[in-house]
């Protein structure tokens, strides 16, 4: 038995080591998520908007043209329950705070990330924020979330080529926005509002609870909130379902009407917003964030 056992840590010793240096030179890239954690923690005295939401206000807002100190705390694919851990973890620290912007898009409403494709992106909140989403061993590993090949790739870019793997500013504005318009847009737009159009709204009274749960939250501090519905280009307006965007938009309004701190915006068809100012179907780029936030900077100040 002990013989046994001499020869198993043998063979176990290699991979234990191989795989701690993996999960440790990949911690070692700098990512957008433990750089947003770090800086709300060492500006909560200072920021008074905090931006939270998908990669819609990631790429959408730009903290440095707002008149006030903020913090753009979207991420790709987060969603509303986060926007919500963000905000009730942080709101008694950050002690001017006087705005929350959230997005309130055609998706919004009928996702979490926890139950999507993309889940593996909680070990970005596990591990390098003090948001918990899931305790699940494996999210708490960069080699047990993501494939062995992207993450060698990852090495690679990074260690290897000296490429820039994450194009986050200081206030966590997503600055790889600033490619062109995709020349496609027009079929890409059909193709992604079927993408993000529901079979069914089973989650939808959730997600509209822990809404108002934010826009309450908020009013007891006196901080108030305005939810954005953000632009997007007219092939992807033309293909949205019209049920699914009305009770986005209806939930919007009752908000509004309801709580006196809150104000709602659709921007979705907007005339303002052009082809060239969008990255893709639903994305803005950096032209079409520049003009955005100097909006959005508008209706923080009116």
């Amino acid at each position: 038995m002990k013989k046994f056992f001499h020869i198993f840590l043998i063979f176990c010793l290699p991979v234990l080591v191989v795989s701690g240096t993996l999960e440790l030179v990949l911690r070692n890239i700098p990512n957008g998520y433990k750089l947003k954690s770090d800086y709300l923690k060492t500006n909560q005295k200072s920021i008074k908007t905090l931006l939270v939401g998908s990669s819609h206000i990631l790429y959408g807002i730009n903290p440095s043209l707002l008149s006030e100190k903020a913090l753009n705390y979207g991420n790709v694919s987060q969603t509303i329950d986060i926007d919500y851990q963000i905000i009730n973890q942080y709101i008694n620290n950050l002690e001017v705070l006087e705005t929350v912007v959230i997005r309130l898009s055609y998706t919004t409403l009928f996702e979490q990330l926890v139950n999507g494709d993309e889940r593996w992106r909680i070990k970005d909140y596990e591990i390098y924020t003090d948001i918990n989403l899931d305790q699940s061993f494996k999210y708490h590993f960069e080699i047990l979330s993501v494939k062995l090949k992207n993450n060698l790739k990852r090495i690679n870019d990074f260690y290897i080529i000296n490429q820039n793997t994450e194009f986050v500013t200081i206030e966590g504005w997503g600055t790889n926005s600033i490619r062109e318009s995709s020349q496609d847009i027009d079929a890409v737009g059909k193709l992604t509002a079927e993408k993000h159009t529901i079979n069914d709204d089973a989650i939808y009274v959730e997600n509209y609870r822990i809404l108002e749960a934010i826009v309450d939250l908020c009013q007891e501090n006196e901080v108030k909130v305005i939810l954005v519905t953000m632009p997007a280009y007219k092939s992807y307006v033309q293909h949205l379902n019209q049920n699914q965007l009305e009770m986005t938009i209806s939930a919007g309004t009752f908000m509004a009407n309801k709580y006196s701190n809150c104000s709602y915006f659709n921007f979705l068809a907007d005339k303002r917003f052009k082809r060239s100012d969008f990255l893709d179907a639903d994305h803005l780029n950096s032209q079409g964030a520049e003009n955005f936030s100097k909006l959005i900077d508008r209706l923080i100040n009116q």
